[in-house]
């Protein structure tokens, strides 16, 4: 039959005192139970009992083996053993207030005396107890020798295995109810097991008095074998089966053994509570049947009714002490406590761990921290190199989800340059047509002013022409314009001499290719007459010539940028002048021009600036 362990195979690497296996031997059953502690929450795995009569195991090398086979099923959880209460000693010991330096001397050599004569050493522990006097202090004193230690250890094969606690049979029950029953302030625990009975008293939820006394079960079969002259088997399903001690089928000899049982009960009792006097009276206190041998028909109704026992089922339903709906506790009361104080859950744990298996806990448990160690900082690692990954795939991203927008900015600025592009090559196509139009409008309005200008003034014009065609000519050798020496128009000579010529770069810097032509006429006009007269008509023309919106500027020519197209037949020396005239319109005369930043972006095309911004002799000068 395959065990129920088997599916409980874990890893080795486990947190220390987190799962535990406690064994609970008795004479005719094992009990197995596997229980585990995850932060503070005590729960029961697995509980396992093996009867050794029915399984066919009867020598210690068959159960030696049988036990085995359960460890290796259970991958070898650390151990936590219980030591037949009658191996042990219990007592408590009342000390005067001192250091717990000295506590631990006085209690070492009462506890030698305990043990009395023996080669074999000494295993012992203890706990402290509330006292309600302050000069004094008690303590729970478990010990045993460690010669029946080791032979227990050694009977189970138990020598390689990791075994972490050791307790007995009283302190085991003490740690399980204080777990079911936590506000229990006075009880006294009947544990009936085959061949022996435990009597633990707890006070203020403390253990004060625990005894045994080798009466048991079993005893009860053999009486009653005996009287009706069966074999044992016989006799212990009969016992099983029918109420022996209460109604018609009431046995006398049966009732005998279990009236010597009782006696035996409040003998140990009487002898606990003897030596505690002031712990009150028996009937104060609450009576709790465990075991198996409660299990006989009718023997709790008849300790009620003869002896005035009380006792009533140990109370699972209320605690369950870690176990779940569908597994019962009953039975496992010994093995639980085991459990509950090898994890940690008790409140008076006592350890009967030789100093060599305690040695090798410890090393065990230090070991076992090292690797949890170890794994956490692996873990913070992980999770460190997670989150930095993470950050650095975060930053990833983001200049990714950039890079993506500056593309879809840089394509759109593309298709807009492009667009750009497209609409002012279209409008280059059309440009020449529209300058065209204006300059003929332009030219005409110019030639109806200036005839009309002439009325009735003493000068005629020599010469209309547009600026590209006037400029295109070579220049002059020599000036004919000298009235610079009559003074004939001294601030007009002064303007145009100040003045850099049209094509000028900056001070002192004449353009070497640049053409001087803008949208504009070049008039050459001869006004007869004394140089006052002279100078009087010709300022008259300026002014009229400057307030019409037709043009951005009117204003003499240079002499070096004159050039020599009149006929000389019409032309009066010293009296001959040349005005330019640039048009107020002259948007269509210069192609919009594209231009690149410093960082390649193409910006904005803009157009060239008109006559009105830059005049024909240079950026930024004033019109005189």
């Amino acid at each position: 039959m395959p065990s129920p362990f088997a599916i409980l195979r874990s890893g080795r690497l486990q947190l220390p005192l987190r799962r535990v296996l406690a064994i609970d031997v008795g004479q005719r059953r094992i009990k197995l139970l596997l229980a585990e502690s995850f932060f503070g929450r005590f729960r029961v795995v697995r509980a396992e009992a093996l009867d050794l009569q029915s399984e066919g195991l009867v020598s210690p090398e068959e159960i030696k083996a049988h036990l085995q086979t359960l460890l290796d099923d259970a991958g070898h959880p650390p151990v936590t053993m219980v030591l037949p209460q009658r191996l042990s000693t219990a007592q408590i010991l009342d000390l005067p207030q001192a250091p717990e330096s000295e506590v631990e001397r006085l209690i070492a050599d009462e506890a030698l005396k305990l043990g009395g004569a023996s080669e074999s050493r000494i295993v012992y522990d203890f706990t402290r107890l509330n006292s309600s006097d302050p000069a004094r202090q008690q303590f729970w004193v478990t010990l045993c020798r460690e010669e029946e230690i080791r032979e227990r250890i050694h009977s189970f094969g138990l020598e390689h295995e990791d075994i972490c606690e050791i307790t007995t049979t009283a302190n085991a029950l003490i740690a399980s109810w204080q777990r079911v029953e936590p506000g229990s302030h006075r009880a006294v625990l009947v544990h009936l097991g085959a061949q022996s009975t435990v009597v633990v008293v707890l006070l203020e939820n403390q253990g004060i008095f625990a005894a045994s006394y080798e009466i048991g079960a079993d005893f009860f079969t053999r009486s009653l074998a005996k009287s009706r002259q069966l074999p044992e088997p016989e006799a212990e399903q009969l016992r099983r089966s029918q109420d022996l001690l209460n109604g018609p089928a009431a046995a006398p000899e049966f009732r005998a053994a279990v009236d010597g049982w009782i006696l035996e009960l409040q003998q140990q009792l009487q002898e606990g509570f003897a030596q505690h006097p002031q712990r009150g009276r028996l009937s104060e206190f609450e009576w709790i049947a465990s075991g198996g041998g409660f299990d006989q028909p009718g023997l709790l109704e008849y300790l009620r009714s003869r002896a005035d026992l009380r006792l009533r089922r140990w109370p699972w339903e209320q605690g369950n002490g870690g176990f779940d709906h569908t597994r019962d506790p009953r039975g496992y009361e010994v093995a639980h406590g085991a459990a509950l104080q090898a994890l940690g859950h008790a409140h008076q744990a006592i350890s009967l761990l030789p100093e060599e298996q305690r040695r090798a806990w410890r090393k065990r448990m230090d070991r076992q921290r090292v690797d949890l160690l170890s794994l956490a900082l692996v873990c913070l690692c992980a999770l460190v190199l997670a989150w930095g990954t993470w950050r650095k795939l975060s930053v990833i991203e983001e200049k990714e989800a950039l890079a993506a927008k500056i593309q879809a900015a840089q394509e759109a600025v593309d298709f807009n340059d492009s667009l750009a592009a497209d609409l002012i090559s279209e409008y280059d196509s059309l440009r020449p047509v529209f300058a065209g139009q204006q300059n003929s409008l332009d030219t005409l309005e110019s030639l109806a002013l200036l005839q009309q200008s002439r009325s009735n003034r003493p000068y005629w014009y020599v010469l209309v022409s547009d600026q590209d065609s006037y400029f295109s000519y070579p220049r002059l050798p020599a000036s004919t314009n000298r009235l610079v020496r009559t003074n004939l128009l001294g601030p007009l000579r002064e303007t145009a001499e100040t003045q850099p010529p049209a094509g000028w770069l900056g001070p002192n810097r004449p353009a070497t290719n640049a053409s001087p032509a803008k949208p504009g006429l070049i008039v050459e006009l001869c006004a007869p007459g004394d140089p006052e007269s002279a100078r009087a008509t010709l300022s008259e023309l300026v002014k009229d010539l400057k307030q019409q919106p037709l043009f951005s500027k009117a204003d003499l020519l240079s002499e070096d940028l004159r050039r020599n197209l009149a006929d000389p037949q019409v032309v009066l020396p010293e009296r001959h002048f040349v005005l330019a005239l640039d048009f107020a319109h002259a948007e269509y005369s210069q192609p919009f021009i594209l231009k690149k930043s410093a960082g390649g972006r193409l910006v904005r095309p803009h157009r060239a600036p008109t006559a009105r911004e830059n005049g024909p002799y240079g950026p930024s000068q004033p019109a005189p």
